[in-house]
Order: structure tokens, then C-alpha cells, then sequence
């Protein structure tokens, strides 16, 4: 998922255009996560092999991805003050398998 499939989706004349706000949240929470998991890496090193886990942001892409999520979030609130939306689940991510 990225921006530009999401701007998109936000015009009435595509066909897959939002017709709920989930939907569009749903997006770009999903944006958001891909940008974590492809951009926020740890490196250890086991006896054989790396291991990367997610967790701090290696890059300025990283960095203001985390800043917009949480910019996002707050502004979502603020709109949606009394409304739940379902998070993003991890196998709900854009997969890129890396060998």
C-alpha cells in the first residue's frame, strides 16, 4: 500500500474507491506498517546468520514514517473521538519475501 494507490481510492470516479472511513484507515494503517517492517531493522548477529528484528528506525524514511503515523492517529481521534478502528494485522501486510 502507498499514497498514491490511496489517493486514488479517494476519488469517487475509481472503482475501488472508499465508500467508509474504515476503509481508508485500514490503508493507510497498513501503509504504515508496511513502512515499519520494510524501514525499522535491528541487526544481531547469531552464531550463523543475522537475525533483523523491527524495532528502532534506520532511515530518514523510517523516521517520518513513524512521525506521520503518529500524526495520523492523533487526527484520527480528534476527528473520530468515540470511534474504534480495527488495527492492522500482520499477515494483513504487503509481503515482500526476501531470501
Amino acid at each position: 500500500m502507498d499514497l498514491s494507490t490511496i489517493r486514488k481510492k479517494l476519488q469517487k470516479k475509481d472503482k475501488s474507491h472508499y465508500s467508509a472511513p474504515e476503509e481508508l484507515v485500514t490503508d493507510v494503517r497498513l501503509m504504515f506498517w508496511n513502512c515499519a517492517k520494510f524501514n525499522y531493522v535491528i541487526s544481531l548477529c547469531g552464531s550463523t546468520e543475522w537475525l533483523f528484528i523491527p524495532l528502532q528506525p534506520d532511515s530518514e524514511v523510517a523516521e517520518a514514517g513513524r512521525c506521520l503515523d503518529e500524526f495520523f492517529e492523533d487526527k484520527l481521534k480528534e476527528i473520530y473521538p468515540d470511534r474504534h478502528f480495527p488495527s492492522v494485522q500482520q499477515d494483513d501486510s504487503d509481503s515482500e519475501d526476501v531470501e
